[in-house]
């Protein structure tokens, strides 16, 4: 008979656990759906699947994108982060300027423009919108947009946020103003 209560008590402190690790869960997620849409705070989208491309050519694959924001729903910058494929890779791009000339979407033929300071474009046609930090290095480079894109992503908000994850990433949707350029053949 001692048995069958021990089973009995057990049985419920065992629903009791359960019970209490999902309402965990819960709030846990409702804390961060709260961090994302009612704070300031970065955004940040690991991705680890998309090749970085600088000129057409594969140097190491981008590892998050972090939007930050200065209100909750005003993008004020993004960072893009990469590993490098090898180490000599840092030298040929410290000198760049990375250019983004189409904003549509990020897939594996997403390549980035490396131009000199000088040599970004035409003014008013790009402009600084956050940078790519090289992981492993000091190496942080600036992230020059088209200015249309930059100006739809400051409106929306969210939506513009969300335009910048690729296209290839979990739960990530491609809506106009997102980062990409399609290497020329």
């Amino acid at each position: 008979m001692t048995r069958y209560w021990m089973k009995i008590a057990l049985g419920a402190l065992l629903i009791f656990a359960v019970g209490m690790a999902v309402w965990v869960a819960a709030k846990k997620g409702m804390s961060s759906v709260h961090s994302v849409f009612d704070t300031a705070d970065p955004i940040s989208i690991p991705i680890k699947i998309v090749s970085f491309r600088v000129d057409g050519t594969p140097l190491g694959k981008i590892r998050t994108i972090r939007f930050l924001r200065s209100a909750p729903k005003q993008v004020s910058s993004v960072e893009v982060t990469v590993r490098l494929d090898s180490a000599s890779f840092a030298d040929r791009i410290r000198p760049c300027t990375l250019r983004i000339d189409d904003v549509e979407k990020i897939d594996e033929h997403t390549s980035f423009v490396c131009v000199g300071p000088d040599n970004a474009g035409s003014p008013g046609v790009f402009e600084p919108f956050g940078q790519v930090l090289v992981e492993g290095t000091d190496i942080a480079l600036p992230l020059l947009l088209p200015t249309a894109a930059v100006a739809g992503i400051r409106n929306h908000g969210r939506a513009g946020a969300d335009s910048l994850a690729p296209s290839g990433a979990p739960g990530a949707s491609a809506v106009p103003g997102a980062a990409a350029t399609q290497p020329t053949p």
